[in-house]
């Protein structure tokens, strides 16, 4: 979706018509829960945001300055709103009942390392060998489709550390590859 496109949709919506925000999360509903995943790791959460931040889209519509970028407008609430969970979540104190974070990563990093060992690579698990702040740059460059000054932008980072980190990332993923498929 263009920029003007966008703007179109947000006029819509602060019109009060709906259609412009369902067009909005059918194109980008993908990115925002990818955006909210990689912050939080966990699949429940980042379900949660991407609905919350639909529901604020359609309250702070009339915010959006036109002529924008919309994308890095977007990431950077989806970014702000998932932060804000975690931070919230850190804060809380976990019961013994709980099981905490190690129960919900158990499954996944079970499955990736079956699929591993069958051979058949998945992009999750190529992408578990980065650390999060390389897999949150490959997502924002690949998923979001996004330019390294606008992710450099919405991480606070500089462009220089953004573009290294990327080309980093994309080394591993390529080593990564490469054993997996001598296997």
């Amino acid at each position: 979706m263009t920029d003007r496109q966008f703007e179109r949709r947000i006029t819509l919506i602060q019109q009060g018509d709906k259609q412009g925000l369902r067009e909005i999360y059918d194109e980008y509903g993908k990115m925002i829960y990818q955006c909210a995943l990689q912050v939080l790791h966990n699949t429940h959460d980042a379900e949660d945001i991407t609905s919350e931040f639909f529901l604020k889209l359609w309250k702070i519509a009339d915010t959006y300055c036109f002529g924008g970028k919309h994308k890095r407008w977007l990431v950077t609430i989806a970014r702000n709103m998932s932060l804000d969970l975690r931070k919230k979540q850190s804060r809380e104190l976990l019961t013994p009942f709980d099981g905490g974070e190690d129960t919900a990563a158990g499954p996944a990093d079970s499955v990736s390392a079956e699929d591993t060992a069958e051979g058949n690579i998945t992009v999750e698990a190529a992408l578990e060998k980065l650390d999060s702040g390389e897999r949150e740059i490959v997502n924002m460059k690949i998923i979001a489709d996004m330019t390294f000054r606008d992710i450099a932008a919405v991480l606070g980072k500089p462009l220089g550390t953004v573009t290294w980190k990327y080309r980093n990332a994309i080394g591993k993923l390529k080593k990564f590859i490469g054993e997996v498929d001598s296997i």
